[in-house]
């Protein structure tokens, strides 16, 4: 499996309600900092901004400011990413 098809199935188990937000914040964050593969820059790009809004998520609406992304946000940059990427 190459590395795009392995983003492409995370992010699909996210979007299909498979995982969790937060257990998908976890396992793509992990995926992301450790990819020592080079990338096309289209797909760096995409993956980028896609981290960007995993690191802006807050599961916890206790915590959460203006600036942080609910389950709903994420779930729909998740789409939009997985779009881009298929």
């Amino acid at each position: 499996m190459s590395t795009i098809e392995k983003y492409i199935l995370l992010i699909t188990q996210f979007v299909l309600d498979e995982i969790t937000a937060s257990q998908f914040e976890m396992l793509y964050l992990e995926m992301f900092k450790d990819e020592m593969d080079g990338l096309p820059e289209d797909i760096y790009d995409v993956l980028n901004n896609l981290f960007s809004d995993i690191d802006a998520y807050c599961g916890d609406p206790d915590l959460r400011d203006g600036e942080d992304l609910d389950d709903k946000e994420l779930l729909a940059s998740a789409k939009k990413a997985l779009k881009r990427l298929t």
